[in-house]
């Protein structure tokens, strides 16, 4: 399986035409980690991710009442 093809999938909010988002995705350097424990810190996230690369910054997902974790991040 070629892992450069893109997905048929599309995202219908995504103002630009097919070509723009395609070229979106190509430089996209963000990654949704979810299924994750809700006592998995951004801290253990960091330790993870380190060893694939710099990274810019992590955003946990948070609850928005209790403002606890609540199963995923971003990873950018």
């Amino acid at each position: 399986q070629d892992l450069a093809k893109l997905s048929a999938y599309r995202d219908r909010r995504f103002p630009g035409n097919q070509e723009e988002y395609e070229r979106a995705l190509q430089t996209s350097t963000t990654v949704y980690v979810g299924n994750m424990s809700f006592y998995t810190t951004e801290e253990q996230m960091y330790e993870l991710f380190s060893r694939a690369g710099e990274i810019k910054k992590i955003i946990m997902g948070l609850d928005k009442n209790s403002k606890t974790p609540c199963g995923f991040c971003f990873v950018l």
